[in-house]
């Protein structure tokens, strides 16, 4: 009776054992299938992710360089401008200027504001059209690494009408710098159009 009890305590004991060996293998099979699946997600990742091309030797004249796009939000920004400067309230575009914001205009000449001189700047230069359409056909906004700067490339259909009543139009493409979302610096390029060209961009919905 004695050597019965010791096979069965034996056996529960064997059988024990097995299970708890069997409770370790399971868990440490999963643990290893999770680590794989986990190594496997990030070499996919990896493998996946966008790789910049490297930036071909230039001459030492090109100063911006290296790009990568910027905040949309600052698209935003500049097309709330145009739409400001159509108004008869041009004094809008305050708030999305700089307390000191240089202007680089086609004609050659360069002009300056500041927080005490914005307000009448906007307004003598407004008073020269009786009324004026930008179109923004085209806003990209960039940020340049080798300045740390942001800017918004825009390329605008302009029409307008001077307080003598002439009408005119032509494509502007303007170079935007912002900081911490407000404009400090722009330089605007004038372009004359065909006759195509010009009949295409006024079947542009305007604003």
């Amino acid at each position: 009776m004695l050597c019965s009890k010791n096979v069965v305590h034996n056996l529960y004991i064997n059988c024990c054992s097995l299970l708890l060996v069997a409770v370790f293998l399971s868990c440490n099979n999963q643990k290893n299938a999770e680590s794989e699946a986990v190594a496997e997600k990030d070499t996919l990742a990896v493998a996946t992710a966008p790789v910049s091309p490297a930036v071909p030797e230039l001459p030492a004249s090109v100063v911006f360089k290296n790009w990568e796009m910027g905040d949309p939000q600052y698209m935003a920004v500049i097309a709330k401008l145009y739409e400001a400067w159509d108004t008869e309230l041009s004094t809008d575009m305050i708030e999305y200027l700089g307390d000191t914001t240089i202007f680089d205009w086609p004609n050659g000449i360069r002009s300056s504001t500041t927080k005490e001189t914005v307000e009448p700047i906007l307004r003598k230069w407004r008073n020269n059209y009786k009324a004026t359409t930008n179109t923004p056909v085209s806003l990209i906004s960039l940020h340049n690494k080798d300045l740390n700067q942001d800017w918004v490339i825009a390329w605008v259909w302009n029409k307008w009408e001077s307080a003598q009543g002439k009408k005119d139009s032509s494509l502007f493409c303007d170079n935007w710098r912002l900081e911490k979302g407000r404009v400090v610096y722009m330089n605007s390029s004038e372009n004359r159009t065909s006759g195509p060209l010009s009949k295409l961009l006024n079947s542009i919905p305007a604003q």
